[in-house]
């Protein structure tokens, strides 16, 4: 038999633990040792699906080490005694299994060489995570969207609870967006949540709305050669961003009364400008007034 995989080859040594005792063995003729029927057998690895096992694997024999092998891969013992051994495949990870009998039988037979295949299937180590909302005060938001590693992940209720399930084990980042101007997110929208394998992990937005409710006036002045073309990007609040033309006026309603903070994200400015002062700024908006704030940009040929 052929073995393409690999041809490494586990040989026996006097001395060595596995199999060799039967090749050292005493002499009856003055030091020439008799070795009996010798054959070989090999052990093939064969493994398929995802999440592969980082460490290689432990070829044991009669319970006892014997090699290390590869995911994929083959070792070929020589020259060891006709008998029958106990094969195992050994350090698997968890998230893998082993097809058919593990130990099992391999028989040497004199001058042959003989093999077995050991098929490992291994899956994804899969958790949940679990995204509470809970809405109080007047005015409440409808629902929220839910996006997971920057994907949409549908909607949220205002008091809802909602799973993700089968995400790989890790560092993931959630975030909850479309929240209503006139309720104010208790935390970060974003966050960076550790999924652990097979388990679940849950965090909770608090929102809190009102029916107080002012006006912000925002305005965007850009001077300069060559100005940012697509405009700028601003957050109010945990709201979505609002998109602004480099130069441009624009009046928000229903802001919630009260200390806020308005945010020019800077990543939405081209690199030959430079804003003014300031990219986050807090205000305090009025209870059925208006408020305004002014972002200023310097655009230089790039």
């Amino acid at each position: 038999m052929v073995f393409s995989i690999s041809n490494r080859v586990a040989p026996v040594l006097c001395g060595a633990l596995i199999l060799a005792a039967a090749a050292c063995g005493d002499s009856d003729d003055g030091g020439t040792t008799d070795p009996g029927t010798r054959g070989d057998f090999a052990v093939v690895t064969v493994t398929s699906g995802v999440e592969f096992d980082a460490d290689r694997y432990e070829i044991r024999v009669d319970d006892i080490f014997a090699s290390l092998i590869g995911i994929n891969d083959s070792v070929i013992f020589t020259n060891r005694a006709a008998d029958t051994y106990a094969v195992e495949l050994a350090e698997v990870a968890s998230n893998c299994v082993v097809s058919g009998d593990n130990p099992r039988p391999v028989e040497v037979i004199e001058n042959t060489q003989t093999a077995t295949t050991f098929e490992v299937t291994c899956f994804a180590t899969a958790g949940v995570l679990q995204v509470v909302t809970a809405t109080s005060g007047e005015n409440p938001d409808e629902g929220y969207t839910l996006a997971v590693d920057g994907l949409d992940a549908g909607v949220i209720g205002a008091n809802d609870t909602a799973r993700t399930a089968d995400l790989e084990t890790g560092e993931h980042t959630v975030r909850l967006g479309d929240i209503a101007l006139n309720c104010r997110l208790i935390g970060d929208p974003e966050r960076n949540l550790l999924v652990p394998s097979e388990d679940m992990v849950e965090t909770k937005y608090e929102v809190v709305c009102t029916d107080q409710v002012g006006n912000l006036r925002l305005e965007t002045s850009t001077t300069g050669l060559f100005p940012d073309a697509d405009g700028y990007e601003i957050v109010i609040g945990t709201a979505d961003p609002i998109t602004m033309r480099h130069t441009e006026v624009k009046t928000v309603g229903s802001v919630a009364a009260g200390v806020t903070q308005v945010r020019l994200i800077e990543s939405s400015v081209a690199d030959n400008c430079t804003l003014q002062g300031e990219s986050s700024r807090v205000l305090d908006v009025p209870a059925g007034g208006l408020i305004e704030e002014r972002f200023e940009v310097t655009c230089v040929v790039p």
